[in-house]
């Protein structure tokens, strides 16, 4: 069902593993392009959800490269992380599979670092 995705606990609520995976992204030198609140929109139109957001980040010399390299890479990039309330203490946390992504596109070890970005902020976030 989540083939390629990789999904870990956060200790903190939504709110607070957003505020924490975004200040992660800028400590490193990525660019937060959106936060999208996909649990606002849907009290917006009038629908209810459990608090779920998604942060897009980025950082152009690392993205780049792999789209001059594959182009269609293109519609996986910037990166993001998805946060989401399971109705459990904490929240989950979930992006997608660095290895799945260079399966996809044919890409090779030497090219893999960027897409550990959001593994790499995700355990920042919570020490591991």
């Amino acid at each position: 069902m989540n083939d390629g995705l990789v999904t870990r606990r956060s200790t903190r609520d939504v709110g607070e593993t957003i505020s924490a995976l975004r200040a992660e992204a800028e400590r490193v030198g990525a660019a937060v392009a959106a936060v999208v609140d996909h649990a606002a929109a849907a009290r917006k139109a009038g629908l209810s959800m459990p608090d779920t957001q998604v942060i897009i980040f980025g950082n152009p010399h690392a993205g780049t490269p792999l789209m001059q390299a594959c182009p269609e890479i293109a519609i996986d990039l910037p990166m993001r992380l998805l946060v989401r309330d399971d109705g459990r203490s904490g929240s989950l946390v979930t992006w997608q599979d660095p290895a799945y992504l260079a399966r996809r596109y044919g890409l090779g070890e030497d090219q893999l670092a960027p897409l550990n970005a959001p593994a790499t902020i995700a355990a920042a976030v919570d020490g591991r």
